[in-house]
């Protein structure tokens, strides 16, 4: 085992009430490629060998029913659901709060991001190693305007500069810790969590994500989704068919 592995505690904000996903189950527990789209974000962190500790942030009243779903989905990595806040960051900052002592760094992710692989938390856990704090993007491929409130053209923005900024984070757990003592009750005016670490003073570095790393907010983001597991799917199938064949 690597000298600095499984020292890694990953934050996964579920608190949301994801008021853009119409319909029941609620969002996280809508069916996906044959289990509930949450399950599909913890199975990757539960593999990957740089995660010791999963933190999921429930809603109030949601923790028995985590629990059970944690063991039914061999979630083993998991610690007790943690309760979560008013909003996305004041979630993760309930989450921060309980990271293991022995946690060294702390990696943010959506529980609404099914498609990230084991590759992309590597990737990401690897630069923060480097950088100390680190968000996963994609630099921009379209022209991004900044419009009034009444979508008025103010700005026409270089895209040479801008990043689609995704999930994982991942942050210095003192870092971390840190930037959100100061943000105290301003949370909410963070975009992101990078967002809090930029404004304590902290160097963020960006590092490339993954296209296929979406975020569902919509049903149709779903479909997406069910596309992109099914792709990976069949190229996994295919993949060992080949080795078989070649050996």
């Amino acid at each position: 085992m690597k000298q600095h592995s499984m020292d890694v505690a990953a934050v996964v904000p579920a608190a949301g009430s994801g008021t853009r996903f119409t319909g029941s189950p609620s969002k996280l527990f809508a069916p996906l490629h044959g289990r509930p789209l949450l399950a599909h974000t913890l199975a990757a962190l539960q593999v990957s060998p740089d995660i010791r500790w999963i933190i999921v942030v429930v809603r109030a009243g949601e923790q028995a029913r985590m629990r059970t779903f944690l063991k039914q989905h061999a979630i083993t990595k998991a610690v007790l659901p943690c309760v979560g806040g008013a909003s996305r960051a004041a979630s993760v900052a309930r989450g921060c709060a309980v990271v293991p002592r022995a946690a060294r760094w702390v990696l943010i992710h959506d529980g609404a991001r099914p498609c990230v692989t084991p590759d992309v938390i590597a990737r990401a856990v690897r630069a923060a190693r480097r950088e100390g704090a680190v968000a996963c993007g994609l630099p921009a491929t379209v022209t991004v305007k900044a419009v009034d409130e009444r979508q008025g053209v103010r700005l026409t923005l270089d895209r040479e500069s801008l990043w689609l900024v995704q999930t994982p984070q991942v942050f210095r757990r003192e870092w971390i810790t840190q930037a959100l003592t100061r943000a105290g009750s301003q949370l909410e005016q963070f975009p992101d969590d990078a967002a809090i670490l930029e404004a304590a003073g902290f160097p963020v570095r960006m590092v490339h994500g993954d296209p296929r790393n979406i975020k569902v907010t919509t049903k149709d983001d779903l479909i997406l989704a069910e596309t992109i597991l099914s792709h990976r799917v069949q190229h996994t199938a295919q993949s060992i068919k080949h080795k078989a064949q070649s050996r």
